[in-house]
């Protein structure tokens, strides 16, 4: 009698777990690094918190494909920072080959779990805006695709993340760029970058990047490297800090046999990069 009830009793632990599983629309994946590009993308649906690229309570300061301690984020208002949803981080992994994809789903607006601008945030305004940093940084003034831009749209309540914003702040960690689809103003004006509600957004990323062509990516991260794209008045080691690094951990993982090929001013860069990763030091904005 008692092993009847055991086994009853396990029996029923099974069927609650296999309900879950089916609840959530399919099975739990541990290792996202089988999972196929177009599964990746599908998975961001899922994104019910906060992330890099979209989010309002911290600045996310590293690179995604290898940060994952708390430094790598600044601006928490004393609450711990959030985790990157693992199907994003693979994408990120997945580079120059995940690209093509990300750019065709910037118009994706399947929903993701994630709304913004509700309680417990009190905003001074909610807008939508088109803010872009592009692959060539000319830091023109009247550069609509660089600085602080809004339109003339806003919203009252909450925004619900669509799987193409998500892209958008994907796309911008693979290619060393800025591309925020939520972040708060110092003023306390949620703006939200959405190349869905602002298609102009679209059309810079497909300018830039084309259908997301490998070689486009290497050529724009060697000029990088080479400073050749930043703001004025910046110093060399700040240069060094947020735009020379951060292009050469990605090369090293996109284009590793590049990377290695790397000579002359590109290479002490390189080796400076190398002593400077080996301390382990702080993540920088980039």
């Amino acid at each position: 009698m008692r092993s009847t009830v055991v086994l009853r009793f396990g029996t029923c632990i099974i069927v609650l777990l296999a309900a879950c599983i089916h609840s959530y629309g399919r099975p739990a994946v541990n290792d996202y690094s089988h999972e196929t590009v177009a599964q990746l993308i599908d998975d961001l649906t899922q994104i019910e918190s906060e992330s890099p690229g979209i989010s309002i309570s911290a600045i996310y300061v590293g690179f995604v494909a290898e940060d994952t301690s708390a430094s790598a984020w600044v601006g928490t208002r004393g609450v711990a920072p959030p985790e990157v949803p693992p199907q994003m981080r693979e994408l990120v992994r997945r580079g120059p080959l995940a690209l093509p994809e990300l750019i065709k789903h910037l118009d994706d607006k399947r929903p993701t779990k994630l709304e913004v601008g509700g309680s417990p945030y009190v905003f001074s305004g909610k807008v939508f805006g088109y803010e872009y940093d592009p692959r060539v940084r000319d830091w023109k003034p009247e550069d609509i695709r660089w600085g602080v831009r809004w339109t003339g749209m806003s919203f009252r309540d909450t925004y619900r993340l669509k799987v193409g914003d998500v892209c958008f702040a994907v796309i911008g960690q693979i290619v060393n760029r800025h591309l925020s689809a939520v972040r708060l103003q110092p003023t306390g004006f949620l703006v939200v970058n959405s190349p869905i509600q602002v298609p102009d957004l679209l059309d810079m990323v497909k300018s830039d990047w084309g259908s997301g062509d490998a070689e486009i990516v290497k050529t724009s991260l060697l000029a990088d490297i080479n400073c050749t794209s930043h703001p004025p008045r910046i110093d060399d080691a700040s240069c060094t800090r947020t735009v020379v690094n951060p292009a050469l951990r990605r090369l090293k993982l996109y284009f590793p046999d590049t990377y290695m090929a790397l000579a002359g001013s590109d290479q002490q860069r390189k080796r400076e990069f190398e002593r400077q990763d080996s301390g382990h030091s702080s993540p920088s904005i980039h």
